[in-house]
C-alpha cells in the first residue's frame, strides 16, 4: 500500500473539512478546545508548554499563552530542523520565519534538549487524528522529530471534523500524542493501547 499517497489524500480531505468551518464557528471551537486544555491535569501539572503560532485555519491556543511559560518553534534553516525557544513577549519576539509562519527571534536562545524531553507539554497542530493517537501533521515530519524522546505524553488539538474514526497510515517515524482534544472531547489516547 502507498502510504504516502494515501496520506496526501487524507490530508487534502481533513484539511478541506477543516477550512469549511465559518470563522466564527472555529472562534467557538477554539475556546472549548483551550478550555478542555486547560483541564487536562498533565497541562496543570506541566512546568513549561509548546505550543504553534496557527496559521489559516488551524486550532487558535493564543488564550493559553501566559498561562505557563511557553515555548514555540523556530526553524534552523542549516539543520532542516524546528528547535524550541521560550518566548516571553509575544508581541516582541516573533518575527514571520519559514513559510511566512510567525516563529521565536533569531537573537533569542534556543530552549536546553534535556528541559524540552522531560519537562515541556507539547500542545501540536494536525490535520487529523484517530482515537489511537496517530496524528497526520502536515507531511514534513517536522513535529516527530521534535516528539521523539519526549517524557510527558503529546496533546494534539483537532476540530471534531478533523477526527479519523478509522486508523490513520502510519510509519515508524511517526510518533503518536497522548491526548487528542476536540472542541467535543478529549480523548485520552495512552488508555487505548
Amino acid at each position: 500500500m502507498d502510504t504516502t499517497g494515501e496520506k496526501r489524500a487524507l490530508r487534502r480531505k481533513f484539511a478541506a473539512l477543516r477550512k469549511s468551518l465559518p470563522c466564527e464557528t472555529r472562534r467557538k471551537y477554539d475556546a472549548a478546545i483551550c478550555r478542555h486544555i486547560a483541564d487536562l491535569e498533565c497541562f496543570k501539572q506541566a512546568e513549561y508548554i509548546a505550543a504553534y503560532v496557527s496559521i489559516g485555519a488551524e486550532v487558535d491556543l493564543s488564550s493559553l499563552f501566559g498561562s505557563k511559560p511557553l515555548l514555540l518553534p523556530r526553524f534552523v534553516e542549516s539543520r532542516g530542523v524546528y528547535e524550541l525557544v521560550i518566548v516571553d513577549d509575544i508581541e516582541r519576539n516573533l518575527l514571520p520565519g519559514k513559510y511566512g509562519i510567525l516563529e521565536p527571534a533569531p537573537e533569542l536562545p534556543a530552549a536546553d534538549p534535556d528541559t524540552v524531553a522531560s519537562r515541556v507539554l507539547f500542545l501540536t497542530p494536525a490535520v487529523s487524528c484517530d482515537r489511537q493517537g496517530m496524528r497526520l501533521g502536515r507531511g514534513g515530519g517536522f513535529y516527530d522529530r521534535m516528539l521523539a524522546g519526549v517524557k510527558i505524553p503529546p496533546v494534539a488539538v483537532i476540530y471534531s471534523c478533523q477526527l479519523s474514526e478509522t486508523p490513520l497510515p502510519g510509519t515508524a517515524h511517526d510518533i503518536p500524542v497522548g491526548f487528542v482534544v476536540t472542541e467535543r472531547e478529549v480523548i485520552n489516547c495512552c488508555s487505548n493501547k
